[in-house]
């Protein structure tokens, strides 16, 4: 292959890594996602602030370590929504009863409407063991949210630590309530963080970016040829 196209600069380097191919041959051009409706814009300046996090069910996802966290801030009045389904539903059920969050969290399955829960939102949470490059922070940050997220996989390329929200070593609880409590307790904070997120979805996320860095490859890889 002429080039090969990775989707975050933590691909590429595994690809490098494992000696697949050349690193001169590797592109990073990150994912991206077309732009919504102004009626699908959050406002994350709302109180008291609904969570959200969009995410399987699954081992790979950390929501206990999430949970773990919010038990702790009983004090400070939130709501969070669980969107995905999964095999850990139940086993996570059980955990928000024994932790008493039952009132405080529901568990919405999987749903189509995922733009419209977000609208609703004041905060998005991706806490996970593994992540590529999740499109879901993308989402969340088009809809101008802050975003929590653990520091997996791509997810520093997107979210910009203390700017447009919080990147927590993974299964950190203390960390993790910290930076809850900031946000929750903060309108201010959630706001400015929200707006810093949808500009740097408008410079470096829209469909546009990415179709004009996609061309440049392959002009570059055809103009080549064309010389030969």
């Amino acid at each position: 292959a002429a080039r090969i196209i990775t989707v975050c600069d933590s691909d590429r380097a595994a690809a490098v890594r494992s000696h697949l191919i050349s690193s001169d041959r590797l592109v990073t051009i990150h994912n991206a996602m077309p732009e919504i409706d102004e009626t699908l814009r959050a406002r994350p300046g709302n109180s008291p602030p609904r969570l959200v996090m969009v995410a399987r069910l699954s081992h790979w996802k950390d929501q206990p370590t999430l949970l773990q966290a919010l038990s702790g801030l009983k004090d400070l009045k939130w709501q969070l929504e669980l969107i995905g389904d999964g095999p850990l539903r139940e086993q996570l059920e059980d955990l928000t009863q024994s932790l008493d969050l039952t009132s405080r969290v529901t568990f919405l399955g999987f749903r189509r409407d995922v733009p419209e829960r977000m609208a609703e939102a004041q905060l998005f949470l991706l806490i996970s063991k593994w992540e590529g490059f999740p499109r879901s922070i993308l989402e969340a940050m088009r809809a101008g949210l802050p975003v929590i997220a653990s520091d997996v996989g791509g997810v520093r390329e997107s979210v910009v630590d203390g700017t447009t929200g919080f990147v927590i070593p993974r299964g950190d609880v203390a960390y993790l309530r910290e930076c809850l409590r900031k946000l929750i307790t903060s309108a201010e904070l959630r706001v400015g963080m929200g707006e810093a997120g949808r500009a740097r979805y408008e410079e470096k996320f829209t469909f546009d970016r990415l179709v004009e860095r996609t061309t440049k490859v392959y002009e570059s890889v055809l103009g080549k040829e064309i010389a030969h």
